[in-house]
């Protein structure tokens, strides 16, 4: 379990609400106590009691419980026989979450964006007067983690983090350059730096057994970013968007896919914004709420 407080700005927090974000892979808690914003997480497939827990423990206080996210279902209806409920739109939530750590860190309103918001999987928000869902795709950490799970049988994200710093993702991945002659002037020195193929040098010269799981798992990560970087990019200029908002649980820690989600964004001429926290935007929007 994490816990993290932030101290600004708690005056307007709702002190008898408790948002709870349910997620496939990660269900997250936001609560005010005394003058603290305080989260934390759970794995949602085994900690179920750990969060029962944690709400029964809540019982004979006048809470509202705010849920949010795919898995907050049953928990939901459950708890709507011993609490007050109300059950949140995840996209809704998380813009309202995103909005609020803006605000506190960069002590101004978000601006007109997009929220791509990456966990299991991806949403892209347009934040406007309103909120309008308008894409996602299946690449996210469910998939991250799936393939390393099935590649490596490893099931640790932070162990997976730290093997991909240390690897070197073009021992696999195929860039332009690898194809193009060095002394032919079609392509300049920008775009031979691209990525032409992910994984594109495992082929049949490849020795498979000598693959380092640091360099895999690096492309691995690059290859999510870069695709989700230029639909991000592509959605953005389509709506006349200039900021691009990134957040989720699969950026907590994550140094590899920001790197490569801001050169993506930079490449394009789009503003990628990153804020502290931002796996908790739901959770923290639908206490709001």
């Amino acid at each position: 379990m994490s816990k993290i407080i932030i101290n600004e700005n708690a005056i307007q927090i709702p002190s008898d609400s408790i948002g709870i974000d349910m997620g496939q892979s990660l269900s997250k808690i936001a609560y005010l106590e005394c003058t603290e914003l305080t989260f934390f997480s759970f794995p949602t497939q085994t900690s179920i009691l750990r969060i029962k827990e944690f709400l029964n423990s809540k019982k004979g206080h006048e809470n509202i419980l705010n849920f949010t996210g795919g898995k907050s279902f049953n928990l939901y209806k459950e708890y709507s026989k011993i609490f007050k409920t109300k059950i949140i739109n995840e996209f809704e939530a998380n813009v309202k979450g995103v909005e609020f750590l803006y605000k506190i860190e960069k002590k101004k309103e978000l601006p007109r964006a997009l929220i791509v918001t990456i966990g299991t999987g991806t949403s892209l928000v347009l934040k406007d007067d309103n909120y309008e869902h308008v894409g996602g795709s299946a690449l996210g950490g469910g998939f991250f983690m799936g393939l390393i799970k099935a590649q490596f049988n490893l099931n640790d994200y932070e162990e997976a983090l730290n093997l991909a710093k240390k690897g070197n993702r073009y021992n696999v991945d195929l860039k332009v350059s690898d194809i193009y002659s060095l002394d032919d002037e079609r392509v300049d020195l920008l775009f031979r730096e691209f990525t032409a193929a992910s994984l594109g040098k495992i082929d049949d010269k490849f020795n498979v057994e000598s693959l380092n799981k640091g360099d895999f798992i690096n492309s691995t990560i690059c290859l999510i970013g870069e695709n989700l970087g230029t639909i991000a990019t592509i959605i953005a200029e389509n709506n006349d968007v200039t900021d691009i908002v990134f957040c989720g649980g699969f950026l907590k820690g994550n140094k590899i896919l920001k790197k490569i989600l801001s050169l993506i964004c930079k490449v394009n001429k789009k503003k990628a914004i990153f804020v502290r926290n931002s796996e908790f935007c739901a959770a923290i929007g639908a206490l709001l709420m």
